[in-house]
């Protein structure tokens, strides 16, 4: 594997163990980690969208050209659409010990699960092609 691949496969192995304090925790510890995660979330966004458009201006795949930026405009809607306005919803200690919180974190986490299943088996390949 290339460096930034693992790279990124470590921040998405700490965001899971975010994900799993999360469920353990209550009020401001809560409201803390989960701020934790958002920071770190979109400091990955930023790090994959920064590499992914380099290698595709050194690309001369169209294939992955196409991917690359479909992958770049999914993770765009997935953060604008689901986890921007999740994490505003629930930026304080009372509103992470409401009711509707396990529902809608539980929808996050299978969100950021399924995304992560499919960075690494799909997209995080062709970027070790290129010697990422």
């Amino acid at each position: 594997m290339g460096a930034t691949v693992d790279n990124f496969k470590a921040t998405h192995q700490a965001a899971a163990g975010l994900l799993g304090q999360i469920d353990s925790q209550s009020g401001q510890e809560r409201a803390d980690i989960l701020n934790s995660l958002k920071d770190a979330l979109l400091a990955h966004v930023g790090e994959e969208n920064s590499v992914i458009t380099e290698a595709i201006g050194k690309s001369d795949d169209e294939s992955f050209k196409s991917a690359g930026q479909s992958f770049m405009d999914e993770c765009a809607s997935i953060a604008q659409t689901a986890l921007l306005p999740f994490f505003d919803k629930y930026s304080s200690a009372d509103a992470v010990d409401s009711d509707d919180f396990a529902s809608d974190f539980g929808g996050i986490k299978d969100a950021l699960a399924d995304r992560i299943a499919s960075e690494e088996g799909k997209f995080y390949p062709e970027l070790e092609k290129l010697g990422y």
